[in-house]
């Protein structure tokens, strides 16, 4: 019922999506102990460095983020295979308060993940369109921009150019202004460096900084417990639209693919944490989700696995392992 409620194209659906949405986001801010905010590992961070006088600030700047991320992440084309925008949402804020704590102190995670969604869903939108350079220039851009959030999120190049070849051509010119994009950032960030008494130092301190580190927020809890067996079921919809979907779904969902499988290498292979992994995968993960919610014919599972979604970030919080 709650599943069916949260699909419909109404005004109350839309307004439960965001009730249901601040809840996840609010009450695990207020039920966690002051101590758990450790904004150490910021204070070296190019970006946010100046948080060091008003670390107070810093579990809002990220709900701010968080709210600019899930409500841009409904602004997508390609709503048939995506899913359902007020269930996607959930879904996403779910995925992201699942871990309260890396959630709530790494504004860095939450730009570069705001700005890596940005990136697919400006590639997803060339799907089967002509003279889309402009757009594959600031997917470069944009990749680059993130990695100057997060460093690791450069790897997130190997799963674009996979969805390069799968949803365009692959012609030269595409692959040109896309590593084009990714130079550009490197250009502006020296137009900047400049001005320093050593620029390539100053250049290096940027990306240096940016390089996430392992946090101590790595032990597993239970609301990630009760999101194994929804992750599992939404992992079906992945392989059921590879093999009976229509040739669009199957070409955007290898593209979301992609994505969880960058976000997992990056974890494995770069020494990102890995709660700030699921972070960063959390529309991918979203969207499986929601698709398979979607083509469940009995409602009552429906609805016991978005209650799990829902309850995933409380139980994280009132029974931690």
């Amino acid at each position: 019922m709650l599943t069916a409620i949260l699909r419909s194209n109404t005004i109350a659906a839309f307004v439960l999506s965001y009730l249901i949405g601040g809840l996840m986001l609010v009450v695990p801010y207020f039920l966690l102990p002051e101590n758990s905010f450790n904004t150490d590992i910021l204070l070296s961070h190019w970006a946010f460095a100046w948080l060091k006088s008003t670390p107070a600030f810093i579990p809002y700047l990220c709900m701010i983020v968080i709210v600019v991320v899930a409500t841009l992440s409904r602004l997508r084309e390609a709503k048939q295979v995506l899913g359902n925008r007020n269930l996607a949402m959930v879904a996403f804020v779910s995925l992201v308060m699942a871990q309260p704590k890396a959630a709530l102190v790494r504004p860095d995670i939450l730009v570069a993940t705001l700005i890596v969604i940005g990136t697919f869903l400006l590639l997803l939108s060339t799907y089967k369109r002509e003279s889309v350079l402009s757009e594959i220039f600031h997917v470069g851009l944009l990749l680059g921009t993130a990695s100057l959030f997060v460093g690791q999120s450069i790897f997130f190049l190997i799963p674009v150019g996979f969805s390069l070849l799968i949803l365009r051509s692959g012609n030269w010119r595409e692959w040109a202004v896309l590593s084009l994009g990714l130079v550009m950032t490197a250009i502006f960030i020296m137009m900047f460096a400049i001005w320093d008494e050593s620029p390539f130092l100053a250049f290096l301190r940027v990306i240096q900084s940016a390089w996430s580190g392992r946090t101590g927020f790595d032990n597993v809890n239970a609301g990630h417990l009760t999101l194994i067996p929804v992750a599992l079921i939404g992992l079906s919809s992945l392989f059921g639209s590879l093999t009976i979907g229509t040739v669009t779904e199957r070409n955007i969902m290898l593209t979301n693919g992609a994505w969880v499988i960058g976000g997992l290498l990056i974890v494995l292979l770069l020494g990102l944490s890995w709660q700030n992994g699921i972070i960063m995968v959390a529309f991918p993960l979203s969207v499986l989700i929601t698709r398979t919610l979607e083509k469940m014919t009995r409602w009552w599972l429906a609805d016991l696995l978005l209650l799990s979604l829902i309850a995933a970030p409380f139980v994280s919080i009132l029974w931690p392992l």
